[in-house]
């Protein structure tokens, strides 16, 4: 009885987990809609999209709503991050192609990222930690055990959901380059997302649930 009703509960944390990873993945950021912007402009057009909408969350204009312009401004600024670099928006716009209408909770979790990893020639293995790093915080996140915008969580997700389903344009079949090809994705999540990276180390080490709060706050 004991082992059936542990089953049950394990069961229904799971599908409760999916289902938040679900809701998360309808919180996924299009920066080109972010940015009201045509996924073919120009570098130009995207610096004077970005500076307009920077313009318009900046806290002092909106001192009733001065909380959620400061984290409108931080995804904003992580939107020009990206799409203000060409290599850059080149792995985001294949992520975005990729992922789109997919749901995280169907794909994501511990057994296809171990997987996924395990598949990988011994001289990535290194690299792949980073990976196993990116998953973690993920996971936190939607636990709810560690507070991260959910813009930024979907974004991750998005990224996790390209690592670990095979590719459109470099299939798993070409290891070395199908590989490289997903931690350039991931590289790209990472870099731009690096100071929430950064206090999930942090948050990680001490053990302290604030601090994280702490120190976005700095």
């Amino acid at each position: 009885m004991w082992i059936k009703s542990t089953g049950r509960k394990l069961e229904n944390r799971n599908a409760g987990q999916t289902s938040k990873m679900e809701n998360f993945s309808e919180k996924f950021v299009n920066y080109y809609e972010l940015l009201d912007l045509d996924p073919k402009a120009g570098p130009e057009k995207v610096r004077q999209a970005y500076l307009n909408k920077v313009k318009e969350w900046h806290p002092d204009k909106n001192p009733d709503r001065a909380a959620e312009a400061e984290e409108k401004t931080k995804i904003l600024n992580q939107a020009y991050h990206i799409l203000g670099d060409a290599e850059r928006r080149k792995n985001y716009d294949r992520m975005l192609r990729f992922t789109r209408g997919k749901d995280f909770g169907e794909f994501i979790n511990d057994e296809a990222i171990r997987n996924k990893i395990n598949k990988a020639y011994p001289a990535l293995k290194k690299v792949l930690e980073n990976v196993r790093e990116l998953y973690a915080l993920f996971k936190d996140s939607v636990k709810g055990d560690y507070k991260l915008h959910a813009a930024n969580v979907a974004m991750i997700g998005g990224g996790l959901l390209y690592f670990i389903l095979p590719a459109d344009l470099i299939p798993d079949f070409i290891p070395i380059v199908g590989y490289f090809d997903d931690l350039a994705v991931l590289t790209t999540i990472m870099n731009s997302l690096k100071g929430e990276i950064n206090a999930y180390r942090g948050w990680k080490e001490t053990g302290i649930k604030g601090h994280f709060e702490k120190s976005t706050r700095k």
